[in-house]
């Protein structure tokens, strides 16, 4: 697993570094992500130290949520009549995530 976990935060390495070489707009993890995924298109097939550390990252996703959700409580009282947007703007995130993952889940998986 630890093998897995190396080969992950290379790839952000490499994102963060290019990141900071380049200055494009995307976050470094965004690019070594990016990059990843090509990796293993490359090798037709997800080694399984990557697969097992993937797989163990998958069960702490939710607990990523937690510090944006938490930061909610401690907006100042100018955001008060902001309320709705910022509520509307969870839910249609949301919901857009998740069509956008169903679709390229049920596009990969034929």
């Amino acid at each position: 697993m630890i093998k897995g976990l190396l080969i992950i935060l290379v790839f952000q390495c490499i994102g963060e570094a290019i990141k900071a070489l380049t200055n494009v707009f995307l976050p470094g993890p965004v690019i070594g992500m990016v990059l990843l995924f090509i990796a293993l298109c490359l090798w037709r097939s997800v080694p399984s130290p990557v697969a097992q550390a993937s797989g163990s990252l998958i069960n702490l996703l939710p607990l990523l949520f937690m510090p944006a959700s938490a930061g909610l409580f401690f907006l100042d009282s100018r955001f008060d009549d902001q309320w709705p947007a910022i509520i509307g703007a969870i839910v249609i995130g949301t919901l857009l995530s998740l069509l956008f993952n169903g679709l390229i889940m049920k596009r990969l998986v034929k």
